[in-house]
């Protein structure tokens, strides 16, 4: 039976998804247009989705236009209205989502008990009784259970000679131990502070767009601004220093405002999201409005609430289970960035020896749910013209090594971990001063 309180929870879903169409991401994760019972709120969600899926953006006005032929299928102006301002705050959202659901599967078993009579077999009944659950069960699903699909779409990707095997970082060795930056898979990226982690990351997240990639660069520990000026700087070979004292010429800031329009073309998004569900949520939105292919967070661990009475370990793990999730349900590529411990700087011996997987900080679960683990090694003391003379003084500086302990001009990087492809190290051009790493 339909009740009034019914309607008015479907009424404050809708609502509520008009007031921040953002939401439907979680929408979609659990509900789905048949479980609303009022035939004129099924059609209004179905509405929502398909405006969000097309790029249009959701207020009352526009939603009335994109759907003035068919409104009246939806109970017409005035009802789309009503709903519209039926809710005005995103509180208890997930709970009114299981209310729905809930409500729907028990309606579920109330239409299987009105159907269910005497004269009706054995057979008949538990045919019926499966048929229930398997709508009760598969309703929070959030894809459909179909076995071909999945050998379908392994065979159509077997047969397909032409399909790009991931992202190409354009750092040659790196893509032929990793096998590009394939979707689906955890990657972390890790360093000690100041060795270049975020230069590493921002590059590839550059190339990878002016390569056609759809990308997304999370960061908590820059602003968007520094972010597009270490890849304006990598890109148009311009000195970092000139970015941050505001000393571009004119020609360089024309350049600059053609590369940003570059950048917009491909549509690379910046996010300075600093709590991680909600950046999930934020890469959900992306992906449902313009296709994903990879996520760079920089880094995780500023992404971290502590809460009393637990490790950091464990926080850290809560993180990269998400994101080994989010890149597994989404299809997708997640590159975490990470710190180094302090260990690292007291290493000793040879370069293999100087950075290993459990140099990351609180290592345990990253390590664990990542796939891939690359560690980044720069000797950050070349970075001092002092050090760098009493090298040359000592004979120990030598340009042509590729041995990031004896050349300045040098980025050594190890792959730790690799579930599909080979370790070990390799070596790059280091340019600090453009915040760029190149092929040797």
């Amino acid at each position: 039976m339909l009740t009034s309180q019914h309607i008015e929870l479907e009424q404050s879903i809708l609502g509520t998804l008009f007031l921040n169409s953002n939401l439907l991401v979680k929408a979609k994760d659990n509900i789905k247009p048949y479980m609303f019972q009022v035939e004129n709120h099924k059609r209004i969600y179905e509405g929502i989705i398909k405006m969000v899926s097309d790029d249009k953006e959701i207020d009352l006005i526009n939603f009335l236009e994109n759907y003035k032929e068919i409104v009246k299928e939806m109970g017409g102006v005035s009802y789309v209205s009503e709903v519209f301002s039926c809710s005005s705050t995103e509180l208890a959202f997930e709970t009114k989502l299981e209310l729905l659901i809930k409500a729907y599967q028990k309606r579920l078993v109330l239409d299987l008990c009105t159907y269910i009579s005497d004269d009706m077999t054995i057979e008949h009944m538990e045919n019926k009784i499966k048929n229930t659950l398997d709508k009760i069960y598969s309703c929070t699903l959030k894809k459909d259970l179909n076995i071909e699909d999945i050998y379908d779409d392994y065979l159509l990707e077997l047969y397909n000679d032409e399909s790009e095997l991931g992202a190409k970082s354009g750092l040659t060795k790196i893509d032929e131990a990793l096998g590009n930056f394939r979707k689906g898979r955890l990657i972390t990226v890790f360093a000690r502070s100041g060795v270049g982690k975020s230069i590493f990351s921002t590059q590839l997240a550059k190339d990878m767009a002016f390569r056609g990639h759809k990308v997304i660069y999370g960061t908590s520990e820059m602003t968007r601004n520094e972010i597009i000026d270490r890849m304006a700087a990598n890109h148009l070979h311009i000195s970092c220093d000139k970015f941050n004292n505001k000393r571009l010429t004119n020609e360089e800031k024309d350049k600059v405002s053609a590369f940003c329009g570059e950048l917009l073309n491909n549509q690379l998004y910046i996010s300075n999201e600093t709590d991680i569900d909600k950046l999930i949520n934020e890469i959900k939105v992306y992906k449902l409005r313009n296709n994903l292919d990879i996520v760079f967070i920089d880094y995780i661990n500023k992404y971290v609430n502590v809460e009393s009475n637990v490790r950091l370990t464990e926080l850290l793990g809560k993180i990269t289970s998400k994101c080994k999730t989010l890149a597994t349900e989404e299809d997708i590529c997640v590159v975490l960035i990470a710190q180094a411990n302090r260990n690292v700087d007291k290493n000793i011996g040879e370069v293999y020896e100087v950075i290993t997987e459990a140099d990351i900080q609180d290592s345990a679960r990253i390590e664990q749910d990542s796939d891939q683990i690359i560690g980044l090694y720069r000797q950050k003391l070349f970075d001092e013209k002092i050090f760098r003379e009493k090298m040359y003084r000592d004979g120990k500086l030598k340009y042509d090594s590729k041995d990031a302990k004896e050349n300045p001009n040098c980025i050594n990087i190890s792959i730790l971990k690799n579930r599909h492809g080979t370790r070990g190290i390799k070596a790059f051009r280091w340019e600090g001063e453009y915040c760029k790493i190149s092929n040797w």
